[in-house]
């Protein structure tokens, strides 16, 4: 499968999604600004789902940016 350069809103979605994704862990693991809100829902505790959701924007911007290289167009 040959190298395709990703489009410019690929690279532009991927880079917010990564930049967000690690803003939501370092704020998380290091509380630097206290500016994440308190999330309540079902068993898991606010840390975890903001762990969740930091971890999930980061592999999306992996898995978008590797799509973007690998499919023809995206």
């Amino acid at each position: 499968m040959a190298w395709t350069p990703p489009t410019k809103f690929t690279v532009l979605f991927s880079f917010l999604c990564l930049a967000g994704g690690l803003f939501i862990l370092i704020e998380h693991f290091f509380s630097l600004a206290g500016i994440l809100p308190p999330l309540a829902f079902g068993t898991f505790t606010s840390d975890q789902w903001w762990g969740i959701f930091g971890m999930a924007l980061v592999f999306l911007a992996w898995f978008l940016m590797f799509l973007g290289v690998r499919v023809k167009g995206i």
